[in-house]
């Protein structure tokens, strides 16, 4: 998605999250249409989940979960969700939705873990 942005926007830098989330929160329509459309993917993914599992909460890690935005459209795209479909709104209980609480530094604390797992064998 950040690609993408950064694609339209012109930006040589197509890894710069900050560039394309200042378009994304400055209104820029190409990018938000982007943006939407990523978290609506997100949460049809979360949705697929939710049907199976039927998981309490889900947690949305990496640099990505810094950004309260996304994890505010992903909300809104699930309910938009259940929403369209009454149905699926009666039968799905909608997760909670959170960012990780370390953030972008998950994937270390995760590597940390299973290395220490490792070392008590």
């Amino acid at each position: 998605m950040v690609e993408r942005v950064n694609q339209e926007l012109g930006n040589e830098d197509l890894a710069d999250s900050l560039a394309a989330f200042a378009a994304i929160k400055s209104g820029n329509e190409e990018a938000g249409k982007i943006f939407r459309q990523y978290c609506l993917d997100v949460a049809v993914m979360i949705f697929n989940l939710q049907t199976v599992i039927n998981g309490e909460k889900v947690v949305i890690g990496g640099g990505i979960s810094a950004q309260e935005i996304l994890i505010e459209e992903i909300r809104r795209q699930f309910g938009e969700i259940l929403q369209d479909n009454p149905i699926l709104g009666q039968q799905v209980i909608p997760p909670e939705i959170v960012a990780a609480k370390f953030r972008n530094d998950t994937n270390h604390y995760g590597a940390l873990f299973a290395l220490l797992q490792g070392m008590q064998k």
